[in-house]
């Protein structure tokens, strides 16, 4: 289950990320003539730019990059552009997957939990608007988890006239080591997510 929570008429802003690309011949010869790539782009346009700095038939090396997963020197830029388009259709914003990479830079194991669906996500600041700010961070977490329906600690609901005699902090606590929740924070924004 992914808790978007989007409010109405909101974008979702799509994740990219950056590569500095050079031509491997030149660069082993002290002739880097790399640039910066923002990617997804368009293929066509890839293979534009991708001719202009590497040239045909020749080798390219990824010098630096900028992104939430570890990319390799030689990482094929078709295969990632791919990947990130992909990524743009599975309906998480870029902060989401952000969280997501945090908790696992893997990113064939975030990839497959992704198409799998074998992940949740919970924007714990939109559950958690208008609670008391004094609360410690756990317990906020705990609240959040149980107002989600994730509390599996007890076999009934808890009563209403109970809530405040719950330690919320200590069924985080519960879930995040049973359950393997963790806290993310992207920008501004927490997250609880797990995989």
């Amino acid at each position: 289950m992914i808790h978007r929570q989007l409010k109405k008429g909101q974008t979702v802003e799509i994740m990219t990320i950056k590569i500095y690309l050079s031509n491997l011949a030149r660069y082993t010869e002290g002739r880097e003539n790399g640039r910066w790539l923002q990617l997804p782009m368009d293929s066509d346009k890839l293979q534009s730019i991708y001719n202009d700095i590497v040239g045909k038939n020749q080798e390219h090396i990824i010098l630096d990059y900028d992104a939430p997963f570890n990319i390799s020197e030689y990482e094929n830029i078709f295969a990632l552009n791919e990947t990130l388009e992909n990524l743009s259709d599975c309906g998480l914003d870029d902060d989401m997957l952000t969280a997501l990479f945090k908790v696992n830079p893997d990113r064939d194991e975030v990839l497959e939990a992704i198409e799998n669906g074998t992940f949740d996500i919970i924007n714990v600041d939109e559950v958690s608007s208008g609670w008391n700010v004094s609360l410690d961070r756990e317990e906020v977490f705990g609240m959040v988890l149980n107002e989600e329906g994730y509390n599996n600690l007890f076999s009934q609901p808890i009563p209403e006239e109970m809530i405040d005699y719950i330690d919320f902090a200590q069924i985080y606590t519960c879930l995040s080591v049973n359950d393997g929740w963790q806290p993310v924070d992207v920008g501004n924004v927490t997250y609880l997510v797990r995989m």
